[in-house]
Parts: C-alpha cells; sequence; structure tokens
C-alpha cells in the first residue's frame, strides 16, 4: 500500500503535534520542580472535616513566627492568601482540577514564600495520590480527621476512608494528625512510605475559638516548623476565617447557627453538642433547617437520620434543596409531633423564619435556627438573607 500526500501529511501533523504537546509536558514539569525547589516546606492539609479552617490557621501561625507563608484553601469557595496575608478568590474558567496546584504551587513560589500551606482538592484517591506525589510533593503532611463523606470514591466504612486519605501521605517526611480511632492505619502508611506520624492532642490549656483537635493540629505543624507556642497562637486567634465556616449569630430574639458546611453526621453531631453544652438553645424554641444537594445521596440518608435521632426533638424541621419530599415522609413516620415544612427557594424560607421570630418575640422566647445539610445551592442565599446579620457570638 502506497501513502498519498494527503494521508502522509495528516500523519506528520500528529507528528508535530504529539512533539510539542510532550516537549509542553517537559517544560512544564521542569518549572514545576524548579518552583518547588524554591519552597523550603509544602504542608498538604488532607481529611474529611476542617481542612480549611486547619489550613488558614497553620498559615496564619507561621506567619505570626516570621516565616513567609503562602496559603491555598478549598473550602466552600477557592482562596488564597498571600505572603502578605491578602486573600483572593480563585477564578476558575471550568470545573476544579488538579492542575490548579501547579499554577498556585508556581505562584507562591514566584512570592518568595518558604512554606505553601495548601488544602488538597481532590477526593479521588488516584487525583489525591497525583497532587501529592506528582505536583507538591509536600515534605509535611495532614490529615485532620476520618469521617463518613464522599463515600462514593472513598468507601463506605471509616477504614477504607482512612485507607484513601492516606493516598497523600508523604515520602519520607511527616504525617500530623489529630484523628484516634483509625490511628492504626494511618501508621501502617506511614511505615510503607517512611514517614514519621504525630498525633497531636488537645489540652485544656487551648483557648476556644476553633475545634480543639484543629488548634492542637495547627500548633503542632508550627511547632516542627520552629514557631514558638505562644507566637503560634497569637497569629491564630485572628486568622482569616472560611466566609461559610461555622458560626453563631444572634439577631433580635433569633440565634442563627450556620452549620451549612458540615454535612456528615459525625460532625453535625459534635457541632449540635457543642451548642448544647453553651446552651445556646436554652430556653427557647428551636427550628432545624435542612439543605440537601441532588448528587449527595448518602449525606440526604444521613440528614434523614439526624433529623430523627437529634435531642432535644426539635419543634419544627424546614427543609432546603433536593429530595425534600422524601425527607418530609421519613421525618414523619419518625416525628409525628414535629411540624415539616419544604421551600422551593431561600427567600420564602427566611420570611417564614421572620414570622417565627416574630411570633417568639411575642411570646418572650429565644427562637434557635440549626442549619446544616450543606452549602451548596439556596444555602448561600439564605445566608446572604439572615446569616450576616446580627452580632456574631460564636
Amino acid at each position: 500500500m502506497t501513502t498519498t500526500p494527503v494521508s502522509s501529511g495528516i500523519l506528520g501533523a500528529v507528528l508535530i503535534l504529539a512533539a510539542a504537546w510532550i516537549l509542553y509536558l517537559a517544560l512544564e514539569a521542569a518549572l514545576l520542580r524548579r518552583a518547588r525547589g524554591k519552597l523550603r516546606h509544602v504542608v498538604h492539609v488532607n481529611g474529611t472535616r476542617g481542612k480549611s479552617s486547619v489550613s488558614r490557621m497553620i498559615a496564619a501561625g507561621l506567619s505570626a513566627g516570621g516565616i513567609r507563608t503562602f496559603c491555598k484553601t478549598t473550602g466552600t469557595d477557592p482562596m488564597t492568601i498571600d505572603t502578605a496575608g491578602h486573600e483572593a478568590l480563585i477564578k476558575r474558567r471550568g470545573p476544579a482540577n488538579i492542575r490548579e496546584q501547579i499554577r498556585i504551587l508556581r505562584q507562591a513560589a514566584a512570592e518568595g514564600a518558604e512554606v505553601f500551606v495548601v488544602e488538597c482538592m481532590a477526593v479521588d484517591p488516584a487525583l489525591q495520590r497525583a497532587a501529592q506525589h506528582m505536583i507538591l510533593r509536600a515534605d509535611i503532611g495532614v490529615i485532620t480527621n476520618v469521617r463518613r463523606d464522599h463515600t462514593d470514591v472513598m468507601g463506605d466504612t471509616l477504614p477504607e476512608i482512612a485507607e484513601a486519605l492516606c493516598s497523600t501521605v508523604p515520602d519520607g517526611g511527616i504525617l500530623f494528625t489529630a484523628e484516634k480511632e483509625q490511628l492504626p492505619i494511618l501508621q501502617g502508611a506511614c511505615d510503607a512510605s517512611g514517614t514519621k506520624l504525630v498525633c497531636a492532642e488537645p489540652d485544656e490549656a487551648l483557648p476556644t475559638f476553633d475545634f480543639p483537635d484543629n488548634i492542637a493540629l495547627s500548633l503542632a505543624v508550627c511547632s516542627h516548623l520552629g514557631v514558638p507556642r505562644d507566637k503560634a497562637l497569637e497569629g491564630m486567634k485572628n486568622y482569616l476565617r472560611d466566609p461559610y465556616v461555622l458560626s453563631v449569630r444572634k439577631r433580635g430574639c433569633m440565634l442563627f447557627v450556620n452549620a451549612f458546611s458540615a454535612n456528615d453526621i459525625q460532625s453535625v453531631r459534635m457541632i449540635h453538642d457543642m451548642m448544647l453544652s453553651r446552651e445556646i438553645f436554652a430556653g427557647g424554641e428551636w427550628i432545624l433547617v435542612i439543605n440537601n444537594r441532588p448528587d449527595r445521596g448518602s449525606r440526604t440518608e444521613d440528614m434523614l437520620t439526624f433529623c430523627r435521632t437529634v435531642q432535644p426533638i426539635p419543634e419544627k424541621i424546614f427543609l432546603l434543596g433536593a429530595a425534600r419530599g422524601y425527607m418530609e415522609r421519613g421525618i414523619r413516620r419518625s416525628l409525628a409531633h414535629t411540624q415539616v415544612r419544604a421551600f422551593g427557594d431561600a427567600k420564602t424560607l427566611c420570611e417564614a423564619l421572620g414570622e417565627e421570630e416574630r411570633g417568639c418575640a411575642d411570646r418572650g422566647k429565644t427562637l434557635c435556627v440549626f442549619a446544616t445539610g450543606n452549602i451548596a445551592g439556596c444555602a448561600r442565599e439564605v445566608l446572604q438573607l439572615i446569616g450576616t446579620e446580627g452580632e456574631s457570638i460564636v
């Protein structure tokens, strides 16, 4: 068979494009190695909950200790905090992609950062592994905790999820964690990678501006990098919080607990118990608000379980987002005396909360609203309409 000029021309063009692509990848890899070489340390923060807060606290503690630090968090919105402490939103042209870490690492190096603190942005273990071992090559790893979430890709049991999170364990480095129950799995992954494991333990002397485990974990990393405890705490107390982090605001007679970002049942229960211990619900009427995502079926089931088992039993449950009919039927079967209402948008829900607030004021009582489930969809608008008003008390 003879090759026609047309087919040989196409083949030549394909070969040229392939060569150009290989050359581009080689150049990108060289620039990435060069940028990574300028950074003394990369801290890769993984875990189920608290990644953004821990990343931000570590960065604040290191900066307070005089270490030039660049931070990137995924959180609710992807953000960077530069070496001068300025926060900026990362603008994306399409869906999130771990290649974003290449650009941000190079940005950190270009700013002369000594330490780059970066939140893991991948859920799939294969992508976590690629981000750690092919892009970031972090020498310091952090796994905040192991809780049941993203079961579709990380596994249905806590040991399986722990193994998935171990995808970011560094080679020959150090791993910090506050996780206790799955510690043997983390230890096994560290042993296989030649990495030292450090378990951070909270103590009674810690302040209460965040969860004790998160503070202890952040302090342990700062201490490892040479920042004294008092100096690190000084910076951490005033760290730039994620815009949608756990908060409690008081508006008139209404206390609004924003726990939308806590969407695994263990974390939701921990936050609810913390509110009870601080007597947030004491003497008031309370409403549970649940917002569900359409693509998180396992979380919807978890939120239904929470509604059925939470104590004290809420007088009313307001539903937003996906699976409202399914949730309503499930709740009514278990809580015959709880009023359940479903809302199609944030505005009508907020109007209903306003009516409830006025009714409580007339009765001389406090209205406690505990909002959880997911930050996606209507929840952001709810926070814009209600959650940012009034006095912040937690």
